[in-house]
């Protein structure tokens, strides 16, 4: 059983659109600290501002994980492919000279 390049590719592409969308979460995130900035100024905000921040660099993170994931699963399928591709070569290689010095007997004897 061999593997599937391709399918491999479109789950590296989910994981990366998980990323993407973990940023456009960030972002989101970070108007609504803006919204609240703008419009609360209390003693609280620090510590709003604080969570928010601390929030948005573990989604920050996250992204950054899957999108090194995603580019794994692609090098990965990638690699076993050709090593796959290595492998059946040198079996047909091996097969052929073996035919070829079985034919080279016959022919001798």
């Amino acid at each position: 059983m061999s593997i599937n390049v391709n399918l491999a590719a479109s789950q590296a592409n989910k994981i990366n659109d998980y990323s993407s969308k973990l940023i456009e979460v960030k972002s989101n995130l970070n108007r609504v600290k803006g919204n609240l900035n703008s419009g609360w100024n209390a003693q609280e905000m620090i510590y709003i501002n604080q969570t928010i921040d601390s929030i948005n660099r573990e989604i920050a993170a996250l992204s950054s994980k899957l999108s090194s994931i995603g580019s794994d699963v692609l090098s990965a399928a990638q690699q076993i492919q050709r090593q796959e591709e290595a492998e059946a070569k040198a079996k047909a290689e091996a097969k052929a000279k073996a035919e070829a010095e079985k034919k080279a007997n016959a022919a001798g004897n």
